[in-house]
């Protein structure tokens, strides 16, 4: 899938400190530092492969002694998914509870899934949202992208749906059994801040900072 929210990488600039070296008046700016040399693929070959899929990557690091790696994604031919955090008029968070089978408890959740192959992303993220809640809404905006894990070949795209209404049907897949819940901002933030209480924590703190709310 063509990735139309693509990012490029850039070098910050720490903001100048003062100097205390012996010359009045002078300032120490520094710059952040080099990146490490990136390591070469070798090769990969397939490991388990369902819902979840691991592969294992062979690399070459930079020093010339080769590793290798576990890399996992979703099923084959799914390279996304997308979180959505939905407002309400009334500026409420419609979460959703559900069982995780990680967690192996009902914890709070964003709705959200995967994108299908070909799939715009906006329109998986509004189609999720309806999905899983069974409510619409009126904008949903795409507002960046995360990698899933550090070990993870899996974008998670991330978007604010407004306008969010309970005027649509829940259809939910065979191994879901989610309840919607609308929280207040800070009842949100609660969870977000109560160990084990949520799952998917770095999406949603993403979706508050672009949304003006954390």
């Amino acid at each position: 899938m063509t990735d139309q929210h693509e990012t490029s990488a850039v070098t910050d600039n720490v903001a100048a400190e003062p100097s205390h070296g012996p010359s009045q008046g002078s300032s120490r700016v520094s710059s952040r530092p080099a990146d490490p040399a990136p390591w070469e693929l070798l090769g990969e070959e397939p490991g388990f492969q369902r819902f979840l899929t691991v592969r294992l990557r062979r690399y070459r690091m930079p020093d010339g002694r080769e590793v290798e790696w576990d890399v996992f994604g979703p099923e084959a031919g799914i390279t996304s998914g997308i979180t959505v955090l939905p407002l309400t008029p009334e500026g409420r968070i419609v979460t959703i509870r559900m069982f995780r089978a990680g967690p192996d408890s009902v914890v709070t959740n964003l709705p959200g899934g995967l994108v299908e192959p070909e799939e715009d992303v906006a329109v998986a993220g509004a189609r999720e949202l309806e999905e899983e809640t069974g409510y619409t809404c009126e904008t949903l905006d795409v507002v960046g992208w995360q990698w899933s894990g550090a070990s993870s070949t899996f974008r998670k795209y991330v978007a604010i749906a407004r306008g969010c209404r309970p005027d649509g049907k829940q259809q939910l897949d065979e191994a879901e059994d989610c309840v919607p819940v609308e929280l207040s901002v800070d009842a949100f933030r609660a969870e977000l801040r109560t160990p084990g209480a949520m799952t998917g924590i770095d999406a949603a703190y993403l979706a508050l900072d672009h949304a003006g709310l954390l």
